[in-house]
């Protein structure tokens, strides 16, 4: 009888564990397949060409890359492309984008060139219809639905083929409610190796790809230097949605990569 009930239980779980799982029903997403994304832009930080800045991304889209970038909020609202959760490493200052005003931003200097952090309509201005992955930033604390309602004005104006991704579900959740029709992805890695100060029940979530009941995506950006979850494998084994790899370091093991990846995210080289 024990055993009869663990088994049911075994199953319901696994059941369960499988419907979590389940990405958006495949639709066409071949337009952002089979390409290489430069990671931030086609950047070089030790050569004065810096991550998420214009000098990049108008030397990606020369290079004829497709591009991955990351948006998040100011303090007055307007959507800027920038990485990091704090302002330390790429302008040596204190604080948060979101501590900020854009005005204010503008002071600082990336990695001490003359570049500054872009707003994102300047960077797609640059872009010009070259292929984007937008990563949809949304820093501990702050609304994922004010970004969202932010940047998806200025993606619906968009000339070149635009998809969403985030790591943050809701952010995924609401492209999925308020822009069906677009791409999006969700972003994760195995977090189980790195939990990065985070609840144990949230890496564990992100790792198995749990959260994919919230937002559906059309596609899966998973790190790849840390090891593929269970939850990964069956997504990718069951459903067979799109995946991006990131972040993809050399050619070699970018060449291993596109036999299990549909699109590489790269940087630190120049992808074939």
């Amino acid at each position: 009888m024990v055993f009869t009930i663990v088994m049911f239980v075994l199953i319901i779980l696994l059941v369960l564990f499988v419907w979590a799982v389940k990405p958006r029903k495949r639709r066409d997403t071949r337009r952002f397949e089979k390409k290489a994304y430069a990671h931030r832009g086609l950047f070089d930080n030790e050569n004065g060409i810096p991550e998420n800045s214009l000098s990049a991304f108008k030397r990606a889209r020369i290079h004829q890359y497709g591009v991955e970038l990351d948006v998040q909020l100011t303090k007055d609202g307007k959507v800027v492309v920038f990485h990091d959760d704090t302002l330390n490493r790429m302008c040596g200052v204190d604080g948060h984008v979101y501590d900020y005003t854009y005005v204010q931003l503008r002071q600082f200097r990336l990695l001490k060139t003359d570049e500054r952090i872009p707003l994102f309509t300047d960077v797609l201005d640059v872009l010009d219809g070259a292929t984007i992955i937008c990563e949809i930033k949304v820093p501990g604390g702050t609304s994922a639905a004010a970004i969202c309602e932010a940047a998806a004005p200025m993606i619906d104006g968009y000339k070149g083929d635009i998809c969403v991704e985030s790591f943050d579900p809701r952010a995924v959740q609401w492209f999925k409610k308020n822009r069906p029709e677009l791409v999006r992805g969700q972003l994760s890695m195995n977090f189980m190796k790195d939990h990065a100060g985070q609840p144990l029940l949230t890496c564990f979530a992100m790792s198995h790809l749990l959260v994919n009941v919230l937002g559906r995506p059309d596609f899966i950006a998973y790190g790849v230097d840390w090891g593929a979850s269970l939850g990964f494998r069956v997504c990718r084994s069951l459903y067979r949605p799109m995946l991006a790899a990131w972040t993809v370091t050399s050619q070699d093991q970018q060449d291993q990569l596109v036999k299990v990846f549909d699109a590489i995210i790269f940087d630190h080289y120049f992808a074939k």
